[in-house]
């Protein structure tokens, strides 16, 4: 079971009063007029979880780049060329291949997230008591309850239950299992079924990259590289080009051997794209590739950007996926980006990853901090009641001690600190109910070997739905412009929007056609996912835990 709400209440009070500063550098002054008008008409802002109404003011994010996404992401024509020219070298037919998989798909999008250990026992032991009691009612059932009957009947009669419970469970969501492609030509269904859908999915994660534009990653580790999807779409967003920056170095790390030959069959140049003037002409798409079955054990070499997509799924326990989390974040040197599906268990693994990355950012290892200090001598009474008082939370003593200390004394803590970079505006725990999910979809153009076009929507425009979060590997810091619209509802003259805001949770709004004019044009043409393009000022409010204004005010 994971905990939503990470952090108490009085980590909202702080991060209010921290960022107090930030909010009010960035808010414009504008003309009386325009105040006065936008004044007299008020949007009513409704919390989604207390309904709490509050009533702000909103204005154009005229002086911030506003980033767009965008709606349909097609695989290059150089991938698949190198795809199909890996299909012709199958001992099975691209129609055969390509029927199984539609199949690999269909059992694809059927799969669950693994349940825990413990989830699986409680249901086993619930099935198991239904179906005793079912026995019970049954005459033979009572002769068991005779302490003359004799063991090996009763064993026997367990052994019978135990079959009857994994028949059960098997038909239901908890018959998981780890995906194996042992084969080339599983390999090629895969990538078949896959590959597009994949590249789309992480092409969208890397347009939040947008924000940085002079953020080009050197080094990429794509763990669990699969069908190659990510080397794809690194190249579609970072092309290697002579008068700019370019990706220098991408590791893969695939554990199935076939898997990993198919991909690297669809990497080769062909042809056309080959470069005949070099003595050593480099037969893949990008100069340096490096192909890995495991990571490498020791964390030192570490990458700008690491890439995890639909991983954590393939992982039976909690422990193994925590560890797994724990080995890529040593090994990240700046972003980490996880996706899973957009089911309530890919959801879940998404918020499991984060929250242990966020939590352990901030514990403070104490035996290293005083040796620390005692070393430079800045141990003190004070630093040693803040270590000793058990009342503060983690994140109340991590920031006590940095206001403490002096800015170039590094807090060891369990892991390095993180921050979230998208989609969440903030570091809080996840403000959704427990049976909510927060996903994004994208559009992309299917690829199939035998010709015929998909039949689920016209021109074979193909719909994917995903979870995801990019972490970086920094401090906390202010990132109240980049608010989330979760639902953008479009109805008429008017919109209703769910924004996840920095620090007032889940807000619901309603704009209108008559009323807000711009504000309204603006908001109406954002879809699901997009930044909110409007910034928010706090005239009223019922919460009792809204200091923004008050905060906003004192500064």
């Amino acid at each position: 079971m994971i905990v939503r709400r990470l952090l108490p209440v009085s980590r909202i009070y702080q991060e209010c009063i921290q960022t107090s500063c930030y909010s009010e550098n960035r808010v414009r002054e504008k003309d009386n007029d325009d105040y006065e008008a936008l004044f007299k008409s008020p949007v009513t802002s409704i919390n989604t979880v207390t309904s709490q109404r509050s009533t702000v003011q909103l204005e154009s994010k005229k002086e911030a780049k506003i980033s767009k996404f965008g709606k349909q992401y097609n695989l290059p024509q150089e991938a698949i060329t190198g795809l199909r020219s890996a299909l012709l070298s199958c001992d099975r037919p691209p129609r055969q291949l390509q029927n199984e998989a539609d199949q690999l798909d269909n059992k694809l999008e059927q799969r669950r997230f693994p349940a825990s250990p413990e989830k699986l026992k409680e249901v086993r032991d619930q099935v198991k008591k239904k179906l005793r009691k079912g026995k019970e009612k049954e005459e033979d059932w009572n002769i068991l309850n005779d302490d003359s009957l004799s063991e090996k009947s009763k064993e026997r009669e367990e052994y019978h239950i135990r079959n009857e419970v994994d028949k059960i469970l098997k038909k239901s969501s908890f018959n998981w299992r780890p995906l194996e492609l042992k084969s080339k030509e599983a390999a090629a269904s895969y990538s078949l079924a896959r590959l597009a859908p994949n590249y789309a999915e992480i092409s969208r994660c890397l347009s939040e990259f947008s924000r940085i534009p002079d953020f080009t990653p050197r080094t990429v580790l794509d763990y669990g590289s699969g069908s190659g999807a990510a080397l794809w779409a690194i190249l579609s967003k970072w092309p290697q080009r002579k008068d700019q920056k370019s990706v220098d170095q991408i590791t893969l790390v695939e554990i199935s051997d076939a898997m990993a030959r198919f991909s690297m069959d669809t990497f080769r140049k062909n042809a056309e794209n080959s470069d005949v003037s070099d003595e050593k002409p480099n037969p893949f798409v990008h100069e340096n590739i490096f192909f890995r079955r495991n990571l490498l054990p020791s964390p030192q070499s570490t990458y700008d950007l690491v890439i995890a997509h639909r991983v954590l799924c393939e992982i039976g326990s909690t422990e193994a996926r925590l560890k797994l989390i724990e080995s890529l974040w040593q090994r990240t040197d700046r972003f980490l980006l996880l996706v899973e599906s957009a089911s309530m268990g890919g959801f879940a693994g998404i918020l499991e990853a984060r929250d242990f990355l966020l939590s352990s950012g901030i514990k403070i290892d104490h035996d290293q901090l005083q040796a620390l200090l005692e070393e430079k001598r800045l141990f003190s009474e004070e630093v040693s009641r803040v270590l000793r008082n058990r009342d503060l939370s983690d994140y109340e003593r991590f920031v006590i001690l940095k206001d403490l200390l002096p800015p170039e004394i590094k807090l060891p803590t369990q892991l390095p600190t993180a921050s979230v970079f998208a989609p969440c505006p903030h570091d809080l725990g996840c403000p959704l109910s427990e049976k909510s999910v927060c996903s994004f979809s994208t559009r992309y153009q299917a690829i199939r070997a035998d010709g015929r076009r998909s039949d689920r929507e016209k021109g074979g425009s193909e719909i994917t739905n995903f979870s995801f979060v990019i972490l970086e590997k920094t401090p906390h810091r202010p990132n109240n412009h980049a608010e989330r619209i979760l639902r953008n509802r479009k109805l008429g003259q008017h919109i209703t929007c769910d924004v996840c805001t920095a620090f007032r949770g889940i807000q619901r709004m309603t704009l209108s056609k008559g009323k807000h004019g711009g504000l309204y044009k603006q908001t109406r043409s954002c879809n699901d996912g997009d930044v909110f393009p409007l910034r928010q000022k706090t005239v009223a409010t019922e919460s009792p835990f809204d200091l923004w204004k008050t905060a906003v005010s004192d500064k």
